[in-house]
């Protein structure tokens, strides 16, 4: 199963109210979603939870949980995952489940990637029917 990107097309008057104060900015005043697959997030973000993210410009400046995509086989996927900021602008990709590797990305590693945003919430989604 792939990961989708959405938007809920409703401008967001006063963010905080939702997601609380944070360092994040709002470029676009909307909310996008994400389901997340896979469990390289667990246990902050678990199989199956919804993930509300606020367009950060396409640059990751602070750290934190961004959703981007990467291409993989010549196909782009969507990675929701932790982003460590390192001198020289490289990237630590890290996953919060132990079983999963952490990696570095240098300047041309990144050429690939588009970041949609940084993450701010997640809600569980269950089904009653």
């Amino acid at each position: 199963m792939q990961n989708s990107l959405s938007v809920i097309k409703q401008p967001i008057i006063k963010p905080e109210l939702l997601f609380g104060s944070s360092p994040v900015h709002d470029y676009g005043n909307m909310v996008m979603t994400c389901q997340m697959n896979g469990d390289s997030m667990q246990p902050t973000i678990e199989p199956g939870e919804v993930v509300a993210f606020v367009d950060c410009g396409g640059k990751i400046k602070l750290d934190g949980i961004y959703v981007f995509t990467r291409l993989v086989f010549g196909r782009e996927v969507v990675f929701i995952k932790r982003i460590a900021v390192l001198p020289d602008n490289e990237l630590m990709i890290l996953s919060d489940h132990k079983a999963y590797q952490t990696y570095t990305l240098d300047e041309d590693e990144q050429a690939d990637m588009k970041v949609y945003g940084r993450v701010v919430a997640s809600l569980a989604v269950r089904r009653y029917v």
